[in-house]
């Protein structure tokens, strides 16, 4: 098998330019960015990896943690080390080079705390002591892995460091998140980054304590090149078969080469068609256990639920097979039917069961779901076609109700619909008719 080295001259050859240093960036820390962290650092070549953090809070957390990430397969723990870190720090990047003395330290340290959410700008700041410095450099390969609503955030915060010849792969849920990113980062087509998307289908889960992980079912890795709008399919997969920088050339390999991702490459085409399956499921799944704040297998003996999901699936199924981009594809009516959908979805809900969504979590702790790229997406793109999906947009417009009105509640505010002028006014007659109602009780 090839060294990582090796891979990264060949990638390089025939290119005109410098041999490419090898490194791969990883921006996010959840469960699929550190998932991809830990598989390529389980490579017999490791190339040089470096985590992005968003905050020295969440570094804090990581050194706690011994500079290590965990994952339990079949009842064996394999823990690996060795990760390069970028930290942002006031808008500014900052490197943290991996050194096995810290860890070394770190080891007569009590247990780190439960693991908490870190995310606040502020809390902690990098010591002066800390061997860090300044980190401008040209990024060749990143992977930003994290939820949709965050991923246009985090690619604005690199994107002095992306260059034309630099590669981007987006893992994450979700659709139209290209599209945001070149119409607010990247306006100039010439100056872009070359992208690529990805699905990853593993079943990982988060444990209590820090960066530690249960490998629950093992699944796949979806890779490819995403369809360009305007283009056909032959002539979007003839473009970038001739096309690809030396930077995706290299990332491509080095992940279908990693064997814990299970990833294949797909046609654009290809990647397309099984964006959409995923859209459409989690177009269901996600919103309706969120509204319900139930778990995953709950919706699947509610009558009610049911009826809802079946009206949802008509009108995703309808907006889908009216995608331009598709209609050159033979089957997409058989593959995206209402009833094919819906074994999928059910097959789904009763997979993970006992799991509860990720938008109902992001609810619960008020944090911005995924709803503008999920059924927000299927809104838009039904209105380009001239198509009213109303469905969809009642769901997308009662997951952003709900997140406010828990906000609100939060927050003791007492939302009321009048002009901000009249409120000193109305709320003593309010509080009047109150107590005349409660007197007369």
């Amino acid at each position: 098998m090839e060294t990582w080295a090796q891979e990264a001259e060949e990638a390089s050859k025939d290119s005109g330019k410098a041999r490419l240093s090898g490194r791969i960036h990883i921006l996010g820390m959840g469960n699929a960015a550190l998932f991809v962290a830990h598989s390529l650092a389980r490579r017999p070549s490791v190339p040089p990896i470096t985590l992005m953090m968003h905050s020295p809070a969440v570094y804090h957390s990581w050194k706690d943690a011994r500079q290590s990430i965990s994952l339990q397969a079949n009842g064996l723990e394999d823990i690996r080390t060795g990760f390069d870190v970028n930290v942002l720090e006031n808008k500014t990047w900052y490197s943290i080079p991996y050194e096995a003395d810290e860890v070394d330290e770190a080891e007569d340290r009590p247990p780190e705390p439960e693991f908490a959410d870190v995310s606040l700008e502020g809390e902690f700041e990098l010591e002066e002591t800390l061997k860090s410095e300044h980190d401008d450099r040209e990024i060749e390969c990143l992977i930003v892995a994290g939820p949709a609503s965050m991923t246009v955030a985090a690619v604005d915060s690199v994107k002095d460091r992306l260059t034309p010849d630099s590669t981007v792969l987006i893992l994450s849920n979700g659709m139209g998140l290209l599209e945001e990113i070149n119409d607010k980062i990247f306006p100039d087509s010439k100056t872009r980054p070359c992208y690529m998307q990805g699905l990853v289908t593993h079943d990982i889960h988060r444990r209590k304590r820090g960066y530690q992980f249960d490998h629950v079912d093992v699944g796949s890795t979806i890779l490819g090149f995403p369809l360009e709008a305007g283009l056909s399919q032959a002539e979007a997969e003839k473009m970038h078969s001739g096309l690809w920088p030396p930077t995706a050339k290299y990332l491509l390999h080095t992940l279908t080469n990693t064997a814990p991702l299970v990833a294949t490459a797909a046609s654009p085409t290809d990647l397309l068609l099984h964006q959409l399956e995923k859209l459409a499921i989690q177009c269901v799944l996600l919103p309706l256990t969120a509204l319900m704040q139930v778990k995953n297998g709950d919706i699947l003996y509610n009558y009610s639920i049911t009826r809802v999901m079946r009206l949802l699936l008509l009108e995703i199924s309808s907006v889908i097979c009216a995608l331009p981009e598709i209609q050159s594809v033979p089957g997409v009516e058989a593959r995206f039917s209402p009833e094919r959908l819906r074994r999928m979805v059910t097959q789904l809900a009763d997979r993970t069961a006992d799991e509860t969504s990720t938008m109902s979590q992001d609810v619960h702790h008020r944090r911005t779901t995924e709803i503008e790229y999920l059924n927000g997406y299927i809104v838009r793109r039904g209105e380009e076609l001239g198509l009213s999906p109303a469905m969809n947009y009642m769901i997308k417009h009662l997951i952003l109700g709900k997140s406010y009105e828990i906000k609100q509640r939060e927050a003791s505010a007492i939302p009321i619909d009048v002009p901000t002028a009249q409120t000193p006014r109305m709320f003593p007659a309010f509080r009047k008719n109150s107590e005349d109602f409660k007197n007369s009780e």
